[in-house]
């Protein structure tokens, strides 16, 4: 029995080289084209396999055998990149379990990989390489979702993607964007600086505001975003507006405003205007939706599903395009339309506590009432 255990861990050690053999090869592709590299794993020891778990230990004690911090971050990012490989296979076999076990240690190795992020400087050539790579492999959990749009494992580690992005844009202070060439390819590219500074984009705040009406025994959501951006092709200003529009329950909880309405209108509504110009864009959204509630806590966990449930396809879908050739016009009507605003007089809201219920706010409002008399 014990020369049999040693047969098998020798296997797997060999396996586990081969595996390290192939990372590097892989990863030295050329990171500045997006393509949906990412294979199907095609290996024996997946997600339902039950050594699965002794794989994983093996990709982590090979992380902590390596002690140049740039390699061991080379390493995190191409062991995230297995798990998607992973999850793809499962995904194609519609074995949902197996699929959310594959994200799941995806998010665990996202997660592990934003620390070591933090112990490498931000000008190291291989902190900005693997920027690249996991902006690659964001690209392709994005084509996955157009597939698998309702999958929450994925969707989860999407939104995984895009924190991770966050952390290594602050550590190397390079923001990587995906441009798309008249032949339909799409490239990495570092947003240069005065990109920004020649658009006037930085002039803008994004404005986004959350109101919920309470009408009778449900709620009616809405949602206004208003923003400028420098992305100008669909894909990108979709993907910009979900970035947007990925709040926490935290956000939604200290944004919303919740107020009892006479209106008795509902209405289920998401459309999305885009002004675009040479290299700024401006984006309007509009997303409005009916929840069986009236509690606050069950309010901003519902907008907190809607939201997170909207995917790329559904923005694409109802996303109106206006071509406008002069960036200056763009801007300007951002200027107007935001003095207009700050000239308004705010009509009074009769606002109610997220966790009050009806009857406790009618009773303060009558209370109010009596003394304003």
């Amino acid at each position: 029995m014990t020369t049999l255990r040693i047969m098998v861990t020798g296997l797997l050690l060999i396996a586990f080289a081969m595996n390290i053999i192939s990372a590097a090869q892989d990863e030295n592709i050329s990171p500045d084209e997006l393509i949906d590299d990412i294979g199907e794993y095609n290996g024996s020891i997946g997600p339902d396999n039950a050594l699965y778990g002794l794989k994983l230990a093996f990709e982590r004690l090979d992380e902590g055998f390596t002690f140049n911090e740039t390699e061991k971050l080379e390493k995190k990012v191409y062991h995230s990149k297995l798990r998607i490989s992973e999850a793809k296979t499962e995904l194609k076999k519609k074995n949902d379990e197996g699929a959310k076990k594959a994200f799941e240690n995806y998010r665990e190795k996202i997660k592990e990989t934003e620390v070591s992020i933090s112990d490498i400087n931000g000008t190291d050539s291989g902190i900005i390489n693997s920027q690249k790579m996991a902006k690659k492999h964001q690209y392709v959990l994005e084509r996955l979702l157009e597939i698998h749009p309702n999958n929450t494992g994925l969707k989860n580690a999407y939104y995984n993607s895009i924190e991770l992005e966050d952390k290594f844009e602050e550590k190397t202070q390079k923001k990587l964007e995906s441009v798309q060439t008249k032949e339909g390819k799409h490239y990495l590219r570092e947003a240069k600086k005065e990109d920004k500074d020649e658009s006037g984009v930085k002039e803008f705040n994004n404005e986004l505001k959350l109101n919920a009406k309470i009408i009778d025994n449900k709620t009616q959501v809405e949602i206004k975003l208003n923003f400028i951006s420098n992305k100008t092709d669909n894909l990108s200003i979709a993907d910009e507006i979900l970035k947007e529009l990925r709040l926490s329950k935290d956000n939604i909880s200290n944004m919303i405003e919740i107020e009892d309405s006479k209106v008795k209108e509902l209405k289920s509504i998401l459309e999305s205007q885009a002004k675009i110009g040479l290299n700024v864009s401006r984006i309007n959204v509009d997303y409005r939706f009916t929840l069986e509630s009236t509690n606050g806590t069950e309010i901003i966990n519902g907008t907190y599903n809607k939201l997170s449930n909207l995917t790329r396809a559904q923005i694409l879908d109802i996303l109106e395009i206006q071509t406008i050739q002069n960036d200056k016009d763009i801007l300007q009507e951002e200027k107007e339309n935001k003095s207009e605003e700050n000239n308004e007089i705010p009509a009074e809201k009769n606002i109610r506590n997220k966790d009050e219920k009806p009857e406790d706010h009618y009773a303060r409002q009558e209370q109010n009432d009596k003394r304003e008399d």
